[in-house]
């Protein structure tokens, strides 16, 4: 077989090649790469387990969708759910028998006080970064402490701890 069939033949398969991987980014959809989680059923396990009392929302908002679960008895009690808004900004709970010291230097170290404020009858502390790119609601009751912590807006921080039922 001359050369030139051989470079001809390689150049007809290449094209094919090509053209099927072209179409196939053409009609392809946007897969959304964060795994979404059903926080519901992790969290109403974590309520039986009865040692302190797990808080979610009841539903998110729209566009809103939970990207991690996660409860633990082992050490310290810990209840985690991760969310991300329907801008793609985090917000994250952290349910933990500890005290606020320790709970922050583990969730939220880099942080200071910039104010407080009350939601359904409780006063959270209300903590930032030096940046300004992350938000903490801090409330602690007890050994139990409560951080929702992430880069979503001030208000919606707020918002979501308006949400939380157990």
């Amino acid at each position: 077989m001359p050369v030139g069939d051989m470079l001809r033949s390689v150049a007809v398969v290449l094209a094919l090649v090509l053209g099927f991987v072209g179409y196939q980014a053409l009609v392809r959809d946007d897969v959304d790469p964060v795994a979404v989680v059903d926080y519901t059923a992790a969290a109403e396990a974590a309520r039986d387990d009865g040692t302190f009392d797990v808080l979610a929302p009841e539903q998110l908002p729209p566009g809103w969708r939970a990207t991690s679960v996660r409860y633990t008895t082992e050490g310290q009690a810990h209840w985690h759910l991760g969310v991300l808004t329907d801008e793609d900004e985090y917000v994250g709970l952290e349910q933990i028998v500890d005290d606020a010291e320790d709970a922050l230097a583990a969730f939220s170290p880099d942080t200071a006080v910039v104010g407080s404020t009350t939601i359904m009858g409780q006063r959270w502390q209300v903590r930032a970064d030096s940046a300004g790119t992350e938000t903490t609601l801090l409330r602690s009751s007890g050994e139990l402490s409560i951080l929702v912590t992430g880069t979503a807006p001030r208000d919606e921080l707020i918002g979501f701890v308006d949400s939380l039922r157990p």
